[in-house]
Parts: structure tokens; sequence; C-alpha cells
């Protein structure tokens, strides 16, 4: 936090928080405080600020802007305004940064390390959640930074690769760090903000509203070098992304999916206009030479197998397969969990391993697969 950040706060208060004035006008006064004792006068002699701007100061005292940074301070969310140098310089780059951001964790190096934005899909199909999986988690284990947007589906199942693979991800919100917002992900955030950054444009308590999540959309693109597509219907707000990087000058790359899928209709349609074609990680990683990421196709980080719902086996072997987990299990713990004779147990997994279910570790070692 810097001696300005109350002003930057102000502005973002006043002006509002997707505005393009904060940057032109933190441009042409490098000492904001300088434009803020000035007055009306000096607001009018900008040249940035219309009669509503100059109405929407006037009626917003800086002691809000105060008790903001008293909040943050209470709750150990750290701010980062427009003049400080933690701020991220390509974020600062963008047409409409915002005036500041508040986080809880560490900014990583976006200088020196490459970042992509992954969206898509809150409604992930089996497919969507692999890929997701395999490209977030390949790509964080080679350095990548993951930037997402926190929502269930393909944000989330971003995020988790990335932390899985003890990666760094920024997760951006729409609306502020302390409002309860997707419970359900909260011990999520909390892991990300010990690996990375959890980031707003809005004050802690601010609730999420129609026109937050689009407007977070530009913070998500704008911290990165490229935004990947993972399953995006023909309206989907990933779309709205997709634009808003392209708009940026970032990359846009998409992975192709099922043709009769409605969940494919957005990425299939970015790719048809010229996104860049996802197959494995090394796509992107080998679009930005100048990071000198090393990593091969056959670096993937495989999916974690989970149990199948629907499966045609007997009763016994049904019973051995919900026990067993990616991990592997030994025979002997098999058969001492499951009650059943060891004749039952081996006629079983012999059954699981023929539908292609289970596989044999050495040691008489199985697990699912």
């Amino acid at each position: 936090m810097t001696n300005a950040t109350k002003y930057f706060i102000w502005l973002s208060q006043a002006l509002g928080y997707s505005t393009p004035k904060c940057k032109a006008l933190a441009s042409l006064y490098p000492d904001i405080a300088e434009f803020y004792n000035g007055g009306e006068p000096e607001w009018r002699l900008s040249g940035v600020l219309g009669t509503k701007d100059i109405a929407a100061l006037e009626s917003t005292p800086l002691s809000k802007a105060i008790e903001v940074i008293a909040r943050c301070n209470q709750l150990g969310i750290s701010v980062v305004s427009l003049d400080d140098p933690a701020y991220p310089e390509q974020l600062k780059e963008i047409y409409d940064p915002p005036a500041v951001l508040y986080l809880k964790g560490r900014l990583p190096d976006f200088e020196h390390n490459l970042s992509i934005a992954i969206v898509g899909t809150r409604n992930a199909t089996a497919y969507g959640k692999m890929t997701s999986h395999v490209l977030a988690g390949s790509l964080a284990k080679v350095g990548v930074i993951i930037v997402s947007g926190g929502a269930m589906g393909i944000d989330s199942l971003s995020h988790t690769a990335a932390l899985e693979t003890g990666g760094v991800t920024v997760c951006v919100l729409g609306c502020g760090i302390n409002y309860p917002y997707l419970m359900g992900n909260l011990k999520m955030r909390q892991t990300i903000v010990e690996r990375g950054a959890v980031v707003s444009e809005y004050p802690p308590d601010y609730p999420p509203g129609r026109f937050t999540f689009p407007e977070r959309n530009r913070i998500i693109s704008g911290l990165s070098n490229g935004v990947l597509v993972i399953e995006a219907g023909s309206k989907s707000g990933s779309l709205i992304t997709a634009r808003t990087a392209l708009e940026q000058g970032r990359d846009v790359f998409a992975v192709m999916g099922n043709i009769t899928s409605p969940y494919s209709q957005g990425t299939n349609a970015l790719i048809k206009d010229g996104a860049i074609p996802v197959t494995d990680f090394t796509d992107i990683t080998s679009y930005y030479p100048r990071f000198g990421i090393e990593g091969e196709p056959d670096d993937v980080v495989k999916p974690i197998p989970k149990h199948k719902t629907d499966i045609d086996v007997s009763e016994q072997a049904e019973k051995v397969y919900r026990m067993l987990t990616p991990d592997p299990t030994h025979i002997d713990s098999i058969t001492e969990v499951s009650g059943l004779p060891v004749s039952e147990v081996l006629t079983a997994l012999t059954e699981l391993e023929l539908e292609g279910l289970i596989e044999a570790d050495k040691g008489r070692m199985y697990r699912i697969i």
C-alpha cells in the first residue's frame, strides 16, 4: 500500500470499477494527491471528466476510502494501487485497469513467468473435466501461472489441478474477497492464498452483481499472456473473456470439442474464427519461446481416476471395486476389509481387470484406472 492508495480507492468508488478514467488521471498526475487537493477547478482542467463525474467526486468523501483500508487491515487483505511497484505491469497496460487490486496471498512474478488464463463452462462434461485437469495441471507443472475466476466447473477444476501439481494459481473474483461467495470453494480459495493469490477490484464485502463478473473478465485476461477456453456454449461468459483478450492484444487458445455437444459450440466457433487449437500443453508453451519453458507432450499430468458409476460386474466384484482407490492396495488388505474369502477376491479382481476397471501393480497390488 502506498500513500496514494486512499485516493485511488476514492476514484474507483466515485467513477466506477471498470472505467479507463482512473488510468488516464494516473498518467496525468504522477502524484494523484495533487489531483485530489486541486478540487473542482483542477478536476475540470484535467480534460478527462464530465459534469457527472465531477459531481460524483464531490459527493464521495475520502473518509469512505479510509474506512475500506481499515476494513482491509482488519481482514488481512492487501491493497495494491496503480502507482504501486507491486501492481502487475501487463495489467496496467490494458485500456481500463482497476484503480486498485484487493488481494490475499502474494501476486506471482507475471513479468518473468508465462501466465495463462483458463476459462469455460460451469457445467463441464466428463471430457471438459479431464481436459481441464490435464492441461491446467501440465502447464502448472512446468511453471506456468494459471489464472481463472474461481467459479464452478472449468475455473475450479483448473485452479485445483494447478494446486495438485504444486503450481501457482491466481483466482480473480467478481465480488469482494470477504463476501460469502460459493462457500463450497472456500477451502480451495484458502489453499490458493498459500500458493498464489485471490484478487478482486471490489472492496472486501462488495456483493456480486449483474455486471461484476463481465467486468472482472478483463482482469483475468489482463493478467495473462493468453486465454485458453475449454468447453463453452454459444452464449457462454467465457466468450466474453476471449473477446476481451483479443481487444487487449492477448492470444486466444481453444480446445476442439464434440461437434454435437452444446458445450463445445463456443470453443469450436473460436477455432473457426482463428483461435489457436490446443491438443496438448506444448501447443501453448511453444508459442512463448522467450520464457524458455521445457516440457514435452509426454510430460502431461494424467487425470485422477475416479470410480465409474454404472458397471456391469458381479456383486462381489463391485464390492471389491468400490474399496479400491487410485493408490495401489495390497490383496491382503482387500481380503481383510471386504470380508470375502481370498478365492472370491481373486475372482473379483480378475473380472475387474478383464473389464478394464482396475490394473495390477507389482507385489500383488491393485488400483482403479
